[in-house]
């Protein structure tokens, strides 16, 4: 059975979410550039919880669901 169009968005947005999170995962071993994985934050303590990776994912979530609006 053939996917709706709103579950290929869902899809798309978990496989980007993932590769994020993949991508940020892998900055530790690559020595181009060796302070990258520093700088995106991946944790917060309150009261600043300021987390990169969150805000990265979200806006993913924004745009897809842009797209699936669209097309409703």
């Amino acid at each position: 059975m053939r996917n709706t169009l709103p579950e290929m968005f869902d899809e798309l947005k978990e496989q980007l979410q993932e590769d994020v999170v993949t991508w940020h995962g892998g900055l530790e071993n690559n020595h181009a550039y060796p302070h990258l994985e520093k700088i995106i934050c991946d944790h917060g303590h309150a009261p600043n919880n300021w987390n990169d990776m969150d805000t990265l994912c979200n806006i993913i979530i924004e745009r897809i669901n842009e797209y699936k609006n669209f097309n409703n």
